[in-house]
């Protein structure tokens, strides 16, 4: 597994201690058992682009918000995606994401990697970082043995003309000034179940985007530099009537 997952060793460790974190059995235990910091995100249906993300800690059973924030999601809203949550998440006739449907996954899902345009000791995340350069690439080719991974063309060999499909990392505008891995279809990808998701930068809050998450510059920063691998963080995506179904299921916060 850790040859495929080329980001870095770390970010796997990161990935796969959250997952062992989230129970037994899918669907039988919170996926934020054992987390200290949470992000949720909630929409008011799984068609609207637009929603709020609050930002959560807790050191006993209680969240405490810290800040709230209005972000943008996917062009044509929520779809659940594959995450801690297991099978424990989706009831029939919910939307499940697939590759290409501009949706944003729902469920709850790890956060392993940061990766950002400036050097790593100008950042101030304590998360895994990779600066981006131009062989970084995000692999959305459901036919690539990579597919749904960031890696380097360099340690990999590829060749970007062989790849109809890819994200660039390294960009010529600022989406993706600072990114932070939304461990959706990770660490084991599924063809076809949708890749390359990432808190970034919006475009304003009039925008959307392809499936990611994406919210003013500064907001970012804050996040990255909030987010604690010791604390085991979990961003969590629902609409409303999943965030009151799962509430308690969950161990969720109250909204405000």
């Amino acid at each position: 597994m850790s040859a495929r997952f080329l980001i870095m060793p770390a970010a796997l460790l990161a990935v796969l201690a959250l997952v062992a974190c989230s129970g037994a059995a899918p669907g039988q235990q919170s996926p934020l058992t054992g987390s200290r910091q949470l992000i949720l995100v909630v929409a008011e249906n799984d068609t609207v682009h637009r929603a709020e993300l609050g930002i959560y800690e807790r050191s006993g059973e209680s969240w405490e918000r810290k800040d709230s924030w209005p972000v943008v999601l996917g062009r044509n809203g929520l779809a659940w995606g594959r995450g801690l949550h297991g099978e424990g998440g989706p009831v029939p006739g919910e939307p499940v994401k697939r590759e290409g449907d501009g949706k944003s996954p729902a469920g709850a899902f790890t956060l392993p990697l940061v990766t950002g345009y400036a050097p790593a000791d100008s950042v101030g995340t304590r998360l895994p970082y990779t600066q981006a350069t131009p062989d970084l690439i995000c692999i959305d080719d459901v036919r690539s043995e990579f597919y749904s991974l960031v890696v380097s063309l360099r340690e990999t060999g590829l060749d970007p003309a062989s790849l109809p499909s890819h994200e660039d990392m390294l960009r010529n505008d600022d989406l993706y000034r600072l990114t932070v891995t939304v461990g959706h279809n990770l660490p084991e990808p599924v063809g076809g179940a949708g890749s390359c998701i990432f808190l970034h930068l919006w475009n304003g809050p009039e925008s959307f985007t392809a499936g990611c998450t994406a919210m003013e510059g500064s907001r970012m920063e804050e996040i990255v530099r909030w987010l604690d691998p010791r604390a085991k963080p979990v961003i969590v995506q629902l609409t409303r009537a999943g965030y009151d179904r799962l509430r308690t299921t969950w161990g969720l916060p109250e909204l405000e």
